[in-house]
């Protein structure tokens, strides 16, 4: 495997920075929103059960309409996310206002309107890479700094909220933060125009014209391809959302249940070092086949996890938890780019969103369970869910030898 051109010389590609910022402004609303929605009702109503329905109306609705919404900009292109983002702002700005005027019910349907309507700017950034990088090596390695950035937001973002409720009432951070969506789609606005007929661009390695669409078409997770691709993505959360809680159940248990930051912020270090090092590696199996071994490590690091709760190998053993988790998100979204062309938003927007299901169900069933048995033989059970991410990336149907070799000649497209 040849080392492949370095990530400063990707962030140099015209376009490329501009997409990245994007992608960073429009998350932002998503680490501000809910958090801020918490402190805003804890504070208007007092308690945090209230706060918490709020915040899930919020997110559920974004996660589970996510794939709708990336239907809809595939078709209109640059008026679908100029629309969205613009009626998000607009519900959750009013929404910052009823809190604490009005009782706690009014203010749950224009959170929810806000989520479920929200610009999908970050799925149409992932579609743009395919149209900015040079080479399908090149679209790796963008895909790994956009995921990177991803998860740094969402690292930081609790910190600007929390810096920002020390000057400004917790409802202003909610509208300040409804607004970001619409800068990010200010920021592709003409990467998105350039566009034929306002769509979403072709890949760079498409060999023929696009398709027509028809009129209707099924959803993509009932797709043989779409399953494939999108239900690893779905264990993934699965995983991740188990671990929200089972983490701090088990340092409770042991007395100290901050301790379970320290494992938080690993699990993420792991991702980090492992897109990193994915993102670098030149490689020559097909992406089908690191799906599965991605899946399976995912698995494999899930079952060491479960001795280990409680005890200082937990420490090495949420890293290696970990370290699958960006690289799938970047194989997720380069089979987009291989296998899902002609539906690239929509399909990108149902990895985000079903990373997101999957982890509200994981620590919904997790935090049931926890009440039924100890932390070790649910963790031992949540590997053999992991393990159904392999299962799940085996049923993508195998490239032919004319698809391998087209895969594997890199993209003349000139860049923008």
């Amino acid at each position: 495997m040849t080392p492949p051109t370095g990530y400063l010389t990707i962030l140099r590609t015209r376009g490329v920075p501009r997409g990245l910022l994007a992608g960073f402004t429009s998350r932002l609303s998503g680490g501000i929103v809910p958090f801020a929605t918490i402190v805003a009702c804890s504070q208007a109503y007092g308690g945090f059960a209230t706060s918490g329905i709020a915040s899930a109306a919020f997110m559920l609705s974004g996660a589970l309409l996510g794939p709708t919404r990336g239907r809809l900009v595939d078709r209109h292109g640059w008026h679908a996310l100029l629309v969205g983002a613009s009626c998000h702002a607009f519900f959750l700005t009013l929404a910052a206002l009823a809190i604490g005027r009005y009782p706690a019910w009014s203010t749950l349907p224009l959170l929810a309107a806000g989520g479920a309507i929200s610009a999908p700017v970050t799925s149409s950034v992932r579609t743009l890479w395919s149209r900015l990088v040079p080479d399908k090596q090149s679209l790796q390695q963008a895909h790994t700094l956009d995921s990177i950035l991803e998860e740094i937001t969402f690292v930081i973002t609790p910190l600007i909220t929390v810096a920002a409720t020390t000057v400004l009432p917790a409802r202003a951070c909610i509208a300040l933060g409804s607004w970001c969506p619409l800068l990010g789609v200010a920021l592709l606005y003409k990467r998105i125009t350039r566009t034929p007929s306002g769509s979403s661009p072709a890949p760079s390695n498409a060999a023929s014209p696009p398709v027509q669409r028809a009129p209707r078409q099924r959803s993509l997770i009932l797709t043989r391809e779409g399953q494939g691709v999108i239900t690893p993505l779905i264990m993934l959360g699965l995983v991740g959302g188990s671990l929200n809680v089972l983490l701090p159940a088990t340092a409770a248990q042991h007395g100290h249940i901050t301790s379970a930051g320290y494992l938080f912020a690993l699990f993420s270090v792991g991702g980090v070092i492992g897109g990193l090092t994915y993102g670098k590696i030149r490689w020559s199996k097909p992406l089908r086949l690191r799906y599965t071994a991605a899946g399976t490590v995912l698995a494999a690091a899930t079952a060491l996890l479960a001795p280990a709760l409680g005890t200082p190998a937990s420490l090495l053993a949420i890293l290696l938890v970990g370290l699958p988790l960006t690289p799938m998100f970047v194989i997720g979204y380069l089979l987009v780019d291989e296998r899902l062309s002609q539906r690239q938003t929509e399909a990108n927007a149902w990895l985000g969103s079903g990373y997101d299901i999957g982890s509200a169900a994981g620590a919904a069933v997790c935090g049931w369970l926890l009440t039924q048995m100890a932390p070790r033989p649910i963790t031992l059970g949540l590997a053999l869910v992991a393990s159904l991410a392999a299962v799940c990336a085996l049923r993508l149907t195998p490239q032919t030898a004319s698809e391998k070799t087209t895969a594997a000649v890199p993209s003349t497209a000139a860049t923008e």
